[in-house]
């Protein structure tokens, strides 16, 4: 496996696309280096797992959280 990717080579092997990435860099989400340039931009692949694995985690927490997450909410309607 190659050590950096460029942006569409992250993308691709995030399996999103190439704006995902770009907005991911600009809002510092992921892990990034900047090479000569404003949009020459590389990334590590461990960098973008790192930035899939809190996506999944954040992801499962809104999940939890829409549906009402424990039930410590009921036993305080209950007190």
């Amino acid at each position: 496996m190659k050590t950096w990717f460029t942006v569409s080579e992250g993308a691709e092997y995030a399996g999103v696309s190439r704006d995902t990435i770009y907005t991911a860099c600009e809002r510092r989400e992921v892990r990034h280096a900047r090479i000569s340039g404003r949009r020459s931009i590389r990334l590590k692949p461990e960098w973008i797992d790192a930035w899939l694995e809190r996506h999944a985690r954040e992801a499962i927490v809104a999940r939890e959280n829409a549906r009402g997450g424990s039930d410590h909410g009921a036993d305080r309607a209950n007190a």
